[in-house]
């Protein structure tokens, strides 16, 4: 049985690394979109109006959800490939981690950071004579 850094270190290093880049990359770009949208709308910073607003919290998290879906399940199936590939295994855990680490947390932090940063940018325009 291999412990979690020789797992670790046979995925980053064994075929398919390239998706530690290409997945993030896509998550972030969806992210800066909505992001967008969002500020465009006047809505709150993501991460915020998922944790605070109670009347938003459904709606933002099924938008998130419409907005991922596809480059989550991706990201899984391209996870399992990989684990078959190397280990001639799968562990679906492994895969939702990943998934999530990879795809799930750039996108919320990109969409809530591209959100505020266009509001500030806003309400700083506004102050200045």
């Amino acid at each position: 049985m291999q412990g979690p850094s020789d797992y670790l270190h046979a995925v980053l290093g064994g075929p398919g690394r390239l998706r530690f880049i290409i997945q993030p990359l896509v998550a972030i770009l969806l992210g800066i979109r909505d992001g967008r949208r969002d500020a465009a709308a006047g809505d709150p910073p993501y991460v915020l109006a998922v944790l605070f607003v109670r009347g938003r919290r459904k709606e933002e998290l099924s938008s998130a959800l419409r907005s991922i879906i596809t480059p989550l399940l991706v990201g899984f199936m391209v996870s399992l490939i990989v684990q078959h590939y190397i280990f001639r295994s799968v562990r679906l855990w492994h895969a939702i981690v990943f998934g999530i680490g990879l795809i799930a947390l750039p996108y919320v932090v990109a969409r809530g950071l591209t959100n505020r940063f266009i509001q500030l940018r806003r309400s700083g325009q506004r102050a200045e004579p």
